[in-house]
């Protein structure tokens, strides 16, 4: 578990909960807390949630290239590898994706809140190269500083956003459905990230695993079958993203019976599975947004 928190830092901070003109995010746990950026509260068009649901994409894809990274360089300084600095690429489309998804936001207001992200992105993305280019120490608190600093702003960024209104039509039929079914896969997934407890039982408070599982799954296939249903502009990214968070749930309950020496490998399972299911949600919005 303490990989899972180390490497996914800034996912959790902005990948649970997408919809956040809809839900207030938790900040990102281990984060300190930054005071959300002078917003006023208005109005989201599908164009806009589209585009903000990308931006998260990109920044959860940064993390994911950046726990690679840190992982690589832990692995050099064990002489289990000889250099991080294979993995920088990666890294360097990854950060400037998300820096043309900050400056691709269209809301004016929304797009002055999410620049401050950029310095923090940056500083992030240069601290690791720099590690990964010279690995002569162990990663320390300064690194762990920076990361946090960027999954605190991202958390504020969501913040920002949480208060505004999405200004689109109730969705209706099998586009409801898969709203519906949507929404109780991340209940589901959140619902472990945040070890929901339930009633207390003989040998006291236990995590409901079984109920977690067979609610994500039930949620799964309806997903499933609502894309099926949906038109030929939407079906395949709701489909993706089924797919993809049907992922994102078996590692999410895979880290829990995982051995220790598996937990790392079941981390980067879910980290690369939300950024597939964020980057589907996106382009779906972008669908809706289309018509």
């Amino acid at each position: 578990m303490h990989h899972l928190a180390r490497t996914s830092a800034l996912l959790l901070a902005g990948a649970l909960g997408v919809v956040s003109c809809r839900e207030k995010p938790r900040p990102a746990s281990g984060a300190q807390e930054v005071a959300p950026a002078p917003v006023r509260p208005g109005t989201f068009s599908m164009r806009d949630l589209a585009l903000a649901t990308a931006l998260d994409a990109k920044l959860a894809r940064l993390s994911l290239a950046g726990s690679d990274v840190e992982a690589a360089v832990v692995a050099a300084l064990a002489k289990r590898q000889a250099s991080a600095k294979e993995l920088l690429p990666a890294l360097d489309v990854a950060r400037a994706e998300a820096e043309q998804a900050i400056g691709a936001i269209a809301n004016a207001v929304d797009r002055s809140a999410a620049a401050r992200l950029a310095g923090p992105a940056k500083e992030y993305a240069d601290r690791l190269a720099a590690a990964a280019s010279a690995p002569a120490e162990p990663l320390g608190a300064e690194l762990a500083r920076v990361r946090e600093q960027l999954g605190a702003a991202l958390g504020a960024y969501r913040q920002a956003r949480a208060s505004w209104r999405l200004d689109a039509p109730a969705p209706q039929g099998a586009e409801r459905d898969f709203a519906e079914a949507r929404r109780d896969m991340e209940r589901a997934e959140t619902g472990f990230m945040a070890r929901t407890r339930v009633a207390p039982r003989e040998e006291g408070h236990e995590l409901d695993a079984a109920g977690e599982r067979m609610t994500g799954q039930m949620a799964v296939e309806r997903a499933k079958a609502a894309a099926g249903r949906l038109s030929s502009g939407l079906a395949p990214h709701a489909a993706r993203y089924a797919a993809a968070q049907e992922k994102v749930l078996e590692a999410v309950n895979g880290i829990r019976g995982a051995a220790d020496a598996d937990k790392a490998k079941v981390a980067r399972a879910y980290h690369a599975a939300k950024v597939e299911a964020l980057a589907a949600l996106a382009d779906y919005f972008a669908a809706l947004a289309a018509r």
